[in-house]
């Protein structure tokens, strides 16, 4: 699930001007004028709206690159009831090695690694580092170019999202001190994907707070709908899943994942059925060429 929390981001811009005229004195009457206020202007269509957030997304992933950060994720498998049967949890590192991200795996649990582990971690670390060093330029270009383009894919069908459903504001709210529009999204019944990761929106309803000022969203929902598979039918997503991802901006700049949940019931193989719960929360952003380093394994801290 660790690449789904990497996907998400961006918004446009949007700023309404409330102006109002100054009360007169009548001479003749002495009676204070009303203040009269000048309309607010209407909000854009919501899929107007809809439409500068997921192009600000896209063109964000870019700033995205640059940024090391550390991220938790826990699954707890839940019973009927819904108590827990199970939980774990791994916390890890995202660093650049040679210009690609790198996850590199510190806690598991909330607590440190076994030497066991430590030592075949680092060796994993160490093993990526030097076929990346010694590798030829051709291989390097190679490696860069496949990374650039599945990250890309990973986002660019945001584009589609206007297209795929019917937008409309429910109201606005304030979220972490922003004004934002709530607009809630119905799929289309007329809406062919263009490209292959498009192909799951139909499978969704959204539901999304959008910056009102800097049309950036802030928050994202999204209920399926549609039995959602994976890997050739090996996990199959029920319908009445939740997903739910929030962002926070970063060094004034960027936009970047800040907690994502998914709550779903899936059947495993067609045979097992499984109901889990995950967290994932991203921290301790930094952006990379300023503030980062190619390390050695040596001086991972654990």
């Amino acid at each position: 699930m660790k690449r789904e929390f990497s996907n998400l981001r961006r918004a446009g811009a949007l700023v309404f001007i409330a102006a109002f005229s100054l009360a007169g004195f009548s001479q003749k009457s002495h009676a204070r004028k009303q203040v009269q206020p000048v309309p607010q202007a209407p909000p854009p269509p919501a899929r107007e709206i809809v439409r500068r957030a997921m192009q600000r997304d896209v063109s964000n992933w870019e700033e995205e690159k640059n940024y090391t950060f550390i991220q938790h994720i826990e699954q707890r498998e839940l019973n009927a009831d819904g108590s827990i049967k199970s939980k774990k949890s791994e916390t890890e590192e995202i660093l650049f090695l040679y210009d690609q991200p790198y996850a590199h795996l510190i806690k598991r649990n909330d607590q440190p690694l076994s030497d066991n582990e430590a030592r075949k971690v680092e060796k994993k670390l160490n093993d990526t580092m030097e076929k990346r060093r010694t590798e030829t330029p051709a291989e390097r270009e190679k490696r860069l170019s496949d990374f650039e383009k599945r990250h890309r894919e990973e986002h660019e069908f945001l584009l589609e999202v206007p297209d795929a459903y019917d937008f409309r504001i429910l109201s606005e709210e304030t979220l972490n001190g922003r004004s934002a529009y709530v607009i809630s999204g119905e799929p289309r019944a007329d809406f062919r994907p263009r490209l292959n990761a498009a192909r799951v929106l139909p499978k969704l309803r959204p539901k999304l707070w959008i910056d009102k000022n800097e049309f950036q969203w802030l928050k994202m929902e999204a209920e399926v709908i549609d039995t959602i598979t994976w890997g050739g039918f090996l996990l199959r997503l029920h319908p009445g899943s939740h997903i739910e991802i929030e962002e926070t901006i970063v060094n004034n700049e960027v936009w970047l994942p800040l907690h994502a949940h998914i709550g779903f019931d899936a059947r495993v193989a067609l045979l097992k059925p499984i109901r889990l719960d995950i967290d994932a929360v991203f921290s301790d952003y930094k952006k990379f060429r300023a503030e980062s380093k190619i390390i050695s394994a040596g001086e991972v801290q654990h």
